[in-house]
């Protein structure tokens, strides 16, 4: 996640927008009068689904959370992106920072390079036989980048010191650590290597496996400006495209377990290397899929981990409170959309890794009829519950409430109360008096620097959202990447780009000749995003079928514009006084237009398809 989409992702624009204007529910949106221009009826309208707004009068201007404060408080994007951040507590990466992580990023590309040759010289024979031993195929190697980690003492750090690299970048990249008499000692020795990478699939740490009895088994890099294990999700940039597909998201526990799902096709397994989930793993998911399923191994030590995954993660996927009309008493619930979350039971003696390699077709069943998540809570409470313990009873009962409170439904926090009041022996009479009736709150606010209110931490989105757009950015990856198609004439408007980073990009495109005029025009915080957009693989094409994908592309942009269009004022339509005729006028010709532009964009995709 950059620092643009964490900004975002603590900066729901409900909030943002009714410090300033009085909001009123409209459908799924809310609208309110301008605030950028006088006008008796409300064109200024807030999507919260897409954290976007738009002004349907005068203005005619729309974007993001950051684009309404640069407008609001006639600030460019560096300085909007700033107030916000301090709004939000995120702290901005500064040149000097950004400068350490990039010789960290090339410290540890040379140290993955390095690992990998290791493996495949004489001195990884061991670890080439043990890989064939768990039935890692040679595919499934070079597709996770495995390697190996020679015995010496200095071996790794004497090699990237001969790449040019600094000492105490090999310290601070967690590659190597510094005794007491200022020598190095590398961390990893004699280890199988699993390169670790973050969502945008940079390697920022190693896992590494003893390949003998040494301690402890498994060996992580420390944390680092790079490396939080935290924060992190093994396979996660491998199984991003298939997890959005099936809407399912499968986590296990290790390395291994990833390694095996993926090479029999189950593409959507991730982990959460060895430790219970946090909200900031879960979060990178919630943006991904509907389903979560936990598959971690069936020992105690791994049910205790599905226990505290479930603890530490449960609040991810709560309602959030959001304010309305600019005022603190009044509070509305955007509900998140449905999140379904299950525990699939392996066997007794059969870890994920396992179990696929000896019966992929038991995995799948499993995981596809994994046990609901209050299912799963009461089973094991149950299994372990002492009925005579009064102690073991107030255990369990405080582990089970919060979850059964937190549901949205009440017709399923009546069911599990009652399952909760005959697992204690008690009537549900005795346990309301004991412990209350499950009922939701709103969460207190907590405030930001600002006094406003902010997310309780980087997970607490908003809304089910990355804060990326896919559509925007292949469009400016086609146009940054072949400058021959400026010359094309296709007609492309700011206005539909709706995140303020994609659309400063394209604002600096159209005004730049070359790439290096447009990196050198953007401000310091959009650098990241815009080479990560110049370095997005695209299909091999001539210039004709790239031509064709842009005009394809940009179509999809012009449609969702005049979808929000159509959309605003069928609402408005449907709220209008239709014994003034006249007064509709405006709007109906509006709105006529709109299908002709719509129609003309649909027939021209169907005369390509035909």
């Amino acid at each position: 996640m950059t620092a643009i989409q964490e900004v975002k992702s603590r900066s729901d624009i409900v909030d943002i927008v009714s410090d300033r204007v009085t909001l009123a529910k409209s459908g799924r949106n809310f609208k309110a009068a301008c605030p950028f221009h006088t006008e008796k009826t409300p064109s200024f309208y807030v999507f919260p689904e897409r954290q976007t707004w738009r002004c349907f009068g005068a203005c005619a201007e729309g974007g993001d959370v950051i684009s309404f404060t640069m407008k609001a408080e006639g600030l460019d994007f560096a300085q909007a992106l700033g107030r916000l951040a301090d709004r939000a507590g995120v702290t901005l990466p500064t040149a000097q920072t950004r400068r350490r992580d990039e010789a960290l990023d090339g410290v540890n590309q040379a140290a993955l390079d390095y690992f990998r040759s290791s493996l495949k010289a004489d001195g990884g024979a061991r670890a080439r036989e043990y890989l064939e031993k768990r039935g890692v195929s040679p595919e499934a190697e070079e597709s996770f980048q495995l390697g190996f980690s020679p015995s010496g003492r200095e071996t790794l750090t004497r090699h990237l010191r001969g790449q040019g690299f600094e000492e105490q970048q090999v310290v601070s990249a967690g590659l190597a650590t510094r005794a007491e008499d200022g020598g190095v000692r590398d961390l990893f020795r004699g280890r199988l290597i699993f390169p670790i990478w973050d969502s945008a699939g940079r390697p920022v740490g190693f896992g590494g496996r003893a390949l003998d009895d040494s301690n402890p088994k498994y060996l992580n890099t420390p944390r680092t400006p790079l490396f939080d294990k935290g924060h992190l999700l093994y396979g996660l940039h491998k199984a991003r495209e298939s997890i959005n597909r099936a809407g399912v998201a499968v986590v296990v526990e290790g390395y291994m377990d990833v390694i095996a799902a993926h090479q029999h096709g189950f593409h959507n397994v991730v982990a959460s290397m060895g430790t219970a989930l946090t909200e900031r793993q879960v979060s990178s998911l919630r943006n991904l899929a509907s389903t979560f399923v936990l598959a971690l191994d069936p020992d105690n030590a791994g049910q205790e981990a599905t226990l505290r995954s479930l603890q530490s993660s449960w609040q991810v996927f709560e309602r959030r409170a959001l304010r309305a009309g600019g005022r603190s008493d009044v509070v509305f619930y955007e509900k998140q959309p449905y999140a379904s979350l299950k525990v699939a039971i392996l066997p007794t003696g059969k870890d994920p890794d396992l179990l696929i390699r000896e019966s992929p077709e038991e995995w799948e069943r499993l995981v596809s009829e994994a046990t609901p998540l209050m299912d799963y809570l009461f089973e094991v409470m149950a299994s372990r519950l002492d009925s005579s313990s009064g102690q073991d009873k107030m255990r369990a009962t405080e582990a089970l409430f919060p979850f059964i409170a937190s549901m949205d439904n009440p017709y399923d926090q009546d069911k599990y109360f009652r399952r909760l009041a005959d697992l204690m022996g008690v009537s549900q009479e005795a346990l309301q008096a004991s412990i209350g009736r499950p009922q939701r709150r709103a969460a207190p606010a907590n405030r930001g620097p600002s006094g406003a209110p902010a997310s309780q931490g980087a997970s607490a989105s908003p809304l089910s959202m990355a804060h990326r757009d896919p559509l925007e950015e292949y469009c400016l990856s086609i146009l940054l990447q072949h400058p021959e198609l400026a010359e094309g004439g296709i007609d492309i408007s700011p206005d539909y780009f709706e995140l303020s980073e994609n659309r400063d990009i394209f604002t600096k495109w159209a005004e730049c000749a070359t790439i290096d005029d447009i990196r050198e025009s953007l401000p310091l915080d959009l650098s990241e995003h815009f080479q990560a957009i110049v370095a997005m693989e695209n299909p091999p094409s001539n210039i004709k079928e790239r031509a064709k994908a842009l005009e394809e592309v940009v179509n999809r942009l012009q449609e969702r514009f005049f979808k929000v269009q159509e959309q605003v004022l069928m609402e408005q339509l449907e709220g209008a006084d239709w014994t003034d005729l006249s007064s509709l006028q405006p709007s109906a010709n509006q709105a006529h237009e709109i299908n002709r532009r719509l129609k003309e964009l649909f027939a021209g995709s169907n005369a390509e398809i035909t």
